[in-house]
């Protein structure tokens, strides 16, 4: 972490809200396509009375969503794993009681189609656009194959590939808490931007010259969650209440692909800003 403690002099520059959108279910996870010139995000929903997963596709930069699917083929134990280019994955937890992936399942990203699935596979990683390295337990080692994503075809593994695509770099934020090294100068930097906040833990991620920081407070014992981002001339830019008064501190609630920052709000609230 590179913490700024002094004002560089360079000029502001503006931060444009894109997109926001509430949900009736719970966000449950987000993963933006790997293709790094994508602006596509995923969104696993679930509908905790119904025990019900539903799926949505966001583009941020044409500001809307593309579809909401809830597929036959997922259930409660189902749980998305990972957006290459033109498909999503998820892995199905067959024995809810065991915490480990038994199947793998396919489906187009442009409408949320099911494609395929794989019983008793799990997904390793991309090897092409077109190509993903899956993996099946046989006794106590791994088998290692290939497959055909568009099919699920599988194929024998071979010894290596080019690299035939860039990797998405995708930045999410360092959590401190009283106990790290940083906290107190986090938390006194907090306290002096807001007027008086005390952060009690600090989400910190960076892209210059922008700081964020996603923070809880205690108000009358339940924790209430804030966005706060300034410039490295100590200008606020966005402080925002991202939930209300909870028990507890949820994960982490922001992620950073390439300019555009995701952040949720209140678990149903998705949300994007673009740092130009």
């Amino acid at each position: 972490m590179v913490f700024v403690e002094i004002c560089f002099k360079i000029k502001p520059k503006k931060l444009q809200k894109v997109f926001s959108k509430a949900f009736s279910q719970n966000i449950w996870r987000i993963l933006p396509n790997e293709d790094p010139h994508s602006n596509l995000w995923v969104i696993e929903l679930r509908e905790t009375e119904a025990k019900k997963v539903s799926f949505a596709l966001i583009d941020t930069a044409a500001e809307r969503i593309l579809w909401q699917r809830t597929p036959e083929e997922a259930d409660w134990w189902s749980s998305l794993t990972a957006f290459y280019y033109d498909h999503f994955f998820l892995h199905n937890y067959r024995y809810p009681e065991i915490p480990e992936p038994t199947d793998l399942l396919a489906f187009h990203a442009n409408d949320g189609q099911y494609l395929w699935v794989l019983p008793n596979h799990l997904l390793v990683k991309p090897l092409t656009t077109k190509l993903i390295e899956v993996a099946t337990k046989s006794g106590e080692q791994f088998i290692y194959k290939e497959c055909e994503v568009e099919t699920g075809k599988l194929f024998a593994r071979q010894e290596s590939y080019p690299a035939e695509f860039e990797k998405v770099i995708l930045q999410e934020p360092v959590r401190y808490k009283k106990n790290s090294i940083y906290f107190e100068k986090l938390a006194t930097f907090i306290h002096k931007i807001t007027n008086g906040h005390i952060a009690v833990s600090i989400d910190y991620l960076e892209k210059r010259p922008y700081i964020m920081f996603s923070y809880y407070i205690y108000e009358q014992d339940k924790s209430v969650q804030y966005l706060l981002i300034v410039t490295d001339q100590q200008q606020v830019v966005l402080h925002e209440q991202l939930s209300e008064e909870r028990e507890g501190m949820g994960r982490s609630t922001m992620m950073l692909k390439a300019s555009t920052l995701v952040y949720l709000k209140n678990n149903n609230e998705f949300s994007s800003l673009t740092l130009s």
